[in-house]
């Protein structure tokens, strides 16, 4: 079982995966535009400008409606799985079932892998599957007078066998590509977990090293703490001797010599009281 995801790992993963989408969502706006204009396109074939202009433009208000409503969910990602489905069923309207246009759903399937969300292809083979199945039914049983009303699903014969075929076909394809969205999203985690736990170790040894740092001034700190301590003791004896000494002789030559004695021994006074303090403050 995975371990738990660190929080830097976390933060690391949830950057990713929200550029990922940022990225992927550009693209989809190119796809659907393209999408778009391939229907408009289409149009000309058999006159079929209002499925075009208006199944098309309906689809993209739904997926952009679904956007902005719900700017925090990925349901809007759901929502382009069921588009592209409606395009492929528009593409095969209006090119009178043309078998060629049933191959547009491998497309938008691949396109889905972009997202790493293997749930994705769910909605696409549901919608799939039921637009088959409902219209191989209608045009075989129900609307199979060659002079009377089409429903314009293939032009080839499509019974039950070829029916379970096509979809099991499918299936395998939308299986696929499901998990090369599942092994993307799994090795980009993968990914994120290395470079963390790489972070993790390195901020362990800048840290142990800052110790380290840290034990050795306390060391030296409290080394020179000490020092000056017994250092203070003879020094202050010194001046002691010296003014004792000063106040027992009426020499000037010898009261010149131990005045500039005491003054060498206040300078180192001086010296080691201040290297005290200062070592004093270093250890709060």
């Amino acid at each position: 079982m995975k371990a738990k995801a660190s929080l830097n790992e976390q933060d690391y993963l949830h950057s990713f995966m929200s550029t990922m989408t940022q990225k992927s969502d550009t693209i989809i706006n190119y796809v659907l535009a393209v999408y778009f204009l391939l229907g408009i396109g289409l149009s000309f074939k058999y006159d079929t400008f209002e499925i075009g202009v208006g199944v098309g433009t309906l689809n993209l208000l739904l997926y952009y409606s679904a956007k902005f409503f719900m700017k925090n969910s990925k349901f809007y990602q759901y929502v382009l799985s069921i588009v592209l489905a409606i395009f492929m069923a528009q593409y095969i309207y209006q090119m009178h079932g043309m078998f060629e246009m049933h191959f547009t759903v491998f497309i938008a399937s691949t396109i889905l892998i972009i997202y790493q969300n293997w749930k994705l292809q769910i909605p696409l083979t549901l919608l799939v599957v039921l637009h088959h199945a409902g219209l191989a039914y209608l045009q075989n049983y129900i609307y199979n007078d060659a002079n009377g009303l089409q429903v314009y699903f293939s032009q080839v014969n499509f019974d039950l066998e070829t029916l379970i075929i096509h979809t099991v076909l499918a299936a395998v394809v939308f299986f696929m590509n499901g998990y090369w969205a599942y092994y993307f999203k799994e090795h980009s985690e993968n990914h994120i977990s290395k470079i963390s736990d790489e972070y993790e170790l390195e901020n362990m040894k800048l840290a142990s090293a800052k110790y380290s740092s840290m034990s050795a001034t306390k060391d030296y700190n409290d080394f020179i703490h000490r020092t000056t301590l017994d250092l203070k003791l003879p020094v202050n004896s010194v001046l002691k001797l010296i003014d004792v000494s000063k106040g027992h002789t009426d020499n000037d030559k010898l009261l010149t010599y131990l005045e500039m004695m005491r003054e060498s021994a206040k300078k180192i006074d001086d010296l080691v009281n201040d290297i005290h303090v200062k070592s004093t403050n270093s250890k709060h």
